[in-house]
């Protein structure tokens, strides 16, 4: 079976139907979702709806992390509120395993980490940088840190789940301001500024290359020394910059 035939397999599965070709999925959600095959570039383009990009090779090394995007925007999930949860500092270990199988970006090296668990069961994950002080100029000094991971067990939509681990990390590190980006392919961003986030520009598309053989994925910095044949050039549509000021309380130094 081919990766194509694998995607639209499982794509079928969870309610999604051939769109206006064989590389474009629709659930009566609404949710779009177009396929990008290894050897073939996605043509930028104003799209009357937003569609999720999904490429070849995030399929064949994050294929559990990609249903499980899918099932949470196709709403196919059991939903439990931030409240009936408790946020403990876990370890990499622990956060690794969990973002590998859920995040499309997998793990990334982070500051401080945070387990969500819902009756024991550790149900989301979201990671920071290390905080930042900034000073603007004729104004207060304040802390800022980035969240640079957040995911959800497949299957389960948590209310509130985000804020709740922003909140704790804010409040144990007297941080004030939470800059995050979003990978455009993903998202449109309605669902952040759901969350209190304003969006504050884009990053240009990265650019990357894929071993045709096994789907590796390498950004630019690194293709110096790759050999053309074995390996296509591809980019994606870049990052939205987003940033969040935690209310409620004067966190200025």
């Amino acid at each position: 079976m081919t990766a194509l035939q694998d995607f639209s397999q499982e794509l079928s599965d969870m309610g999604f139907v051939l769109g206006a070709d064989f590389l474009h999925f629709k659930h009566a959600c609404g949710t779009e979702v177009r396929y990008i095959p290894l050897e073939s570039e996605y043509e930028v383009k104003k799209e009357t709806v937003f569609q999720v990009i999904v490429h070849e090779d995030i399929w064949l090394n994050h294929k559990n992390a990609v249903i499980n995007r899918l099932t949470a925007l196709t709403g196919n999930t059991k939903r439990i509120h931030g409240r009936e949860c408790s946020v403990i500092r876990i370890d990499s270990p622990t956060a690794r395993n969990f973002l590998d199988l859920y995040h499309t970006g997998g793990f990334v090296n982070a500051y401080f980490k945070y387990g969500l668990f819902f009756r024991n069961e550790l149900v989301a994950v979201g990671l920071f940088g290390k905080c930042k002080t900034f000073k603007p100029e004729n104004e207060q000094a304040f802390k800022s840190a980035e969240l640079t991971r957040y995911a959800s067990k497949t299957g389960i939509r948590i209310a509130g789940g985000m804020d709740k681990i922003m909140s704790l990390f804010c409040r144990e590190y007297r941080v004030y301001h939470i800059m995050t980006y979003a990978d455009k392919e993903w998202t449109d961003g309605k669902s952040y500024v759901k969350l209190g986030f304003d969006k504050i520009g884009d990053t240009p598309p990265l650019q990357f290359r894929v071993n045709k053989q096994t789907g590796q994925r390498i950004y630019a910095e690194n293709k110096a020394s790759l050999k053309t044949d074995d390996w296509v050039h591809k980019s994606n549509l870049g990052n939205m910059k987003l940033v969040k000021k935690i209310p409620g309380i004067n966190w200025v130094l």
